[in-house]
């Protein structure tokens, strides 16, 4: 008899929250996958995640997925990107699954947001992983950057399209006075920057002056995946 896993006894829902662009308009969409207990207690994502069989972990990425599907044509029709998290047994899934291949086939807007626990200054073969996959049309975005320094090592693949700042490191540095020349030194090596952790308009008036290529947190409602249209028809989102 198969032992439960954490996640099989855990109710899930995919959601969408919004990335804004200093203008406030839609840039794109992260899923993000929200686990409760039966009694409704909200439990840590990345946790359960994380203590994932294989099998699960590539289960779960099929329903992303899935649910993604029916908004691939509106995000490309948009010019909106769709990101979803993976870590480095995800990665070997996309890379060697023949059943994951037609990834490739929404490449244009789908987005991979690779997981910061690869450390890319001694992991060769994940580096080379994304190699491929980025030559074969993938793109990536490297997540929570200063959450330590592997991310920097990180920085300096030229793997990414997009970097996105992790929201504790944004509210540590945000009001010191070298703030805009860490984010230019950032943007030596990836133009793009998120920043994570967006939660009121004091949080706003930080990043006034630095150029981004977007902007999240809670200041942005995330949606349902089927209110993408909705949302989508009434234009900027602040």
């Amino acid at each position: 008899m198969t032992p439960h896993t954490l996640a099989s006894t855990l109710n899930k829902k995919f959601i969408l929250e919004p990335v804004i662009s200093p203008t406030g308009g839609f840039v794109g969409f992260e899923l993000l996958t929200r686990y409760t207990s039966v009694a409704g207690k909200s439990r840590n994502p990345f946790m359960v995640i994380e203590n994932m069989p294989f099998s699960e972990k590539r289960d779960l990425l099929f329903e992303q997925l899935n649910a993604l599907s029916p908004t691939v044509a509106l995000l490309e029709q948009r010019g909106l990107f769709v990101s979803i998290n993976i870590d480095r047994d995800m990665v070997r899934m996309v890379e060697e699954d023949a059943q994951l291949s037609w990834l490739f086939s929404i490449a244009s807007v789908l987005r991979l947001e690779v997981s910061e626990n690869i450390d890319f200054s001694h992991d060769v073969e994940a580096r080379q992983a994304l190699q491929q996959l980025k030559a074969r049309g993938m793109h990536f975005f490297l997540d929570d950057l200063g959450t330590g320094f592997a991310n920097l090592d990180a920085l300096y693949t030229g793997l990414f399209d997009a970097v996105k700042m992790d929201k504790r490191f944004f509210w540590e540095q945000k009001e010191k006075s070298i703030f805009p020349v860490l984010m230019a030194n950032i943007q030596r090596y990836c133009p793009k920057i998120i920043v994570e952790g967006v939660e009121n308009k004091e949080d706003l008036a930080a990043l006034e002056h630095i150029p981004l290529y977007g902007l999240q947190g809670y200041y942005f409602p995330a949606l349902e995946i089927d209110e993408l249209p909705q949302h989508l028809s009434q234009g900027d989102a602040i």
